[in-house]
Parts: structure tokens; sequence; C-alpha cells
């Protein structure tokens, strides 16, 4: 993962706790701090953010003026640059903003360890989670795009790269000791008969929700959401814009009391009932039936793996076969090359699985994270190992250009901020 990729679902993850500090207060009045474009930054925006940030560093006082005006500034820039990509007509598809909800949905299952947790941390389900954060999510997509449009396609000269390691060199970290690793990663895909098996399970309750009008109760008894099950389904007034767009399309077209058939989106299937409706919201509840892999989906995926792993003889083999079968986009193109990875960058089980092998050898069938919160398996061609060194330009080209590049960017960065304060209306209020 890149830096700047880094920094937006750092981003995003700030975000995300903000609005939660925000839902949190419902609708109190909240003093507003400063002003950018036609939008405002309000005082729990700033805390929201310092909360967040107190967190990760128990050592920060959230008390101190200037942190607190270190926080609006960076909120300032943040906005100022969403701004900006809405200026520049960027665009961002539901798609997009899936893909990267599956991505924050993971990390928190990182730091939280379970699903009930992070609704419990949250309060709130998981599919309102998704709803509520929906246009936020969009934002820091948007915040992205642009940067990476501006600043993704820097390079460093020959003369400006030997001028950074010149300059730079004493203070740049010892290169740890690395490994040179290939990967050929296979997705964990549902057979049709799963689904088909879903949606027909869903048909049925759905048709006996029909004969006895008794959603709430079937929601309690069968909803895949627990949380709103518990409930009958209830997801509360949702605003246009701020659903599911599976699930809006059909939702404002529904009469009340009307029930709907099952509707797939990336959590499953669901039947939705509108229970009542204004002009840009409406009043539903839901039950929600996942789609899961079975035992026997993850079964063949090992043994496909299993069965490439007992053809590969050869370095070369294993990249002709990774850019046959891989589904790692960012690697098959490279014959699964992912790189010289620092041993201690590396999850537990696959360091262990790694240390164990000989230069040359193939791992055994391991589990791999995807971005998408995909369950999916792995195999690891370990070419070499590369002990710790000083780095020099001779053997750490690579890594002290993309040190060089995001020098460069910082610097780049920080000129166009100033410029877009030049440009764009923006006032702290005091």
């Amino acid at each position: 993962m890149n830096k700047i990729k880094c920094i937006v679902i750092i981003c995003l993850l700030f975000s995300l706790q903000s609005l939660y500090g925000q839902l949190k207060k419902g609708d109190a009045l909240d003093k507003i701090v400063a002003v950018v474009g036609d939008e405002a930054i309000t005082d729990s925006d700033v805390k929201g953010r310092i909360s967040f940030l107190v967190q990760q560093d128990p050592k920060t006082n959230p008390n101190d003026p200037k942190f607190y005006n270190q926080v609006l500034q960076t909120i300032i820039d943040e906005k100022l640059i969403i701004i900006k990509a809405k200026e520049d007509s960027i665009e961002v598809s539901d798609d997009e903003i899936e893909e990267r909800w599956q991505l924050f949905l993971q990390q928190s299952l990182a730091q939280l360890g379970s699903e009930q947790r992070i609704e419990q941390v949250y309060g709130m389900s998981i599919p309102r989670m998704r709803n509520e954060f929906r246009e936020e999510i969009r934002n820091r997509l948007l915040s992205s795009k642009i940067i990476e449009k501006e600043f993704g396609q820097l390079t460093v000269s020959n003369n400006e790269l030997k001028t950074f390691f010149e300059q730079y060199k004493d203070s740049l970290p010892e290169v740890p000791i690395s490994v040179s690793l290939y990967r050929i990663v296979r997705n964990v895909e549902s057979l049709n008969k799963n689904k088909e098996d879903t949606y027909r399970f869903a048909l049925r309750v759905r048709d006996s929700i029909i004969a006895s009008g008794n959603f709430e109760d079937f929601a309690k008894r069968y909803s895949d959401d627990k949380q709103t099950g518990a409930e009958g389904g209830d997801l509360g007034w949702i605003a246009k814009g701020k659903f599911l767009p599976e699930l809006e399309k059909y939702a404002f077209t529904m009469l009340p009391g009307e029930i709907s058939l099952p509707i797939e989106t990336p959590l499953g299937y669901h039947i939705i009932k509108l229970r009542d409706k204004r002009k840009d919201e409406v009043l539903l509840s839901h039950i929600l039936f996942k789609i899961g892999q079975s035992d026997d989906d993850k079964q063949r995926v090992k043994n496909f793996l299993d069965s490439l792993r007992l053809q590969i003889k050869t370095l070369d083999d294993f990249k002709k076969f990774a850019q046959k079968f891989s589904d790692d986009n960012d690697t098959r193109g490279f014959g699964g090359y992912i790189g010289n990875v620092p041993l201690d960058q590396l999850p537990d089980p696959v360091k262990e699985e790694i240390e164990k092998l000989q230069d040359g050898q193939i791992s055994e069938v391991l589990p791999y994270s995807t971005s998408s919160n995909k369950t999916a398996y792995q195999l690891i061609y370990k070419e070499k190992v590369i002990p710790a060194h000083k780095a020099s330009l001779e053997t750490d080209r690579d890594l002290i250009e993309q040190q060089a590049i995001q020098y460069k960017r910082m610097q780049e960065y920080s000129k166009w901020i100033a410029k877009l304060r030049q440009e764009i209306y923006w006032e702290i209020i005091n």
C-alpha cells in the first residue's frame, strides 16, 4: 500500500470518528469555529478529531490550545481539498465507496475484534453505519483522487535523487532484514447455488410475512443484522442519498406498508418494509440474509492452490501462474512480485511460515486479507533473504527513490495547500 493510500485511510478513520461524535450529540447546538466555502466547522468536529488522536497517543494533551489550532487547521485543509475536487469535476462511483467502506470495516474489525463490538462502540448496526458514513467516505475519496491527480505522477531526476541522498544519508534509517517475495492470491467466491439457496430462503420468508403480516417477528427470528433484528428490523428514517443505492431505488417507489421482494446488495439479500414516506426520506425496516462462503467454497480454493504448488518448479513457473491465475491486481502484472518486504512488517502467521522456508521454496496455502474484506488464500514464493544494512544508492536505489519522491510530494503539497488558501474563501471565527 503506497503512502498516499495510507494517508487517505487515516483521514477516513479520523473523519468517521468525528462523524460518530456528531451522531452521538444529535441536534444539540454547536459552536461554529470556522467556515470553508459554504461549509461550517464546529467545535465538536475539532474535539471529535482530538478525542480520536488522544486514543491513538495518550500522551497528547487534549486541552492544549496549540494542539486544538493544529487540528482545526488540518480540517480546514481537508475542506479546501474537497471543494477543489468538486470544482475540478472529480467523480466517485458507488463501487469505490463500497470498497473503501469495506476497508474501514476491516480496519475496525482488526482494532475491535468483532462486528458486535463495532456496533456497540458506534451505537448502531453495521448496515446503518454504512448508510450514515456514505457521504463522508465519498468526500475522503474525492480528496484522495485529487491528491493522486496532483502528486501521483511526481518523479525525481537522477540529480534530485543524488542531492536527496547526500543531504539525508546520515539520517536515513538502516534497511532492516527483509525477504524478496512473490505471491499468488485466490479469492473465495460462492457458487451460484449458495446465492440461489439464500434467495429462495429469503423469498419463502417474505411469502410467510405476506401471509401472516408480522414483519417484526420474522426480523427478530431470521435477520443476520442482529442489532436491527432485535428491534424488529427497524432502520429508522433514512434520507435520500444516504442509503444503500440498491435499496434506495426500490424504497422511494414503494407505498407505505409494502414489502419488497429480496433485493441483492454487497451485504446479501434484503427484504424491506416501507413504514412511512416523506418527500426526501423513508421510514424502513429490513431483514438481512447474508451470502457467505461455505466450507466447500474455501476448500475448493485451497485445493486449487495446492495443485498449482505441485506444478511449480522454478521462479519462472511461479511468475507464469501468478500472471494467469492470481486475483491480486497489484502484483499479478509483475508475476506476483511483492518486493523486498521487511520481516517485521509481515503478519505473524506469514512471518513464521516464511522463516521456515529456504530460498526458492513455496509456502503452504495461507490465509490472505484483501482490501475489500473478501476471504482469500495465497501461496508465497521466498526468493532470497536480504540482511539488514545501511542504505546505499547501489543496493537500495528503489527504496531511496520512494523516500525522495515522498519528500518532494510533501514540499509540493504544502505549496498547493497555500495556493488553495489564497483561492478559496475560509475564515476562523473567534
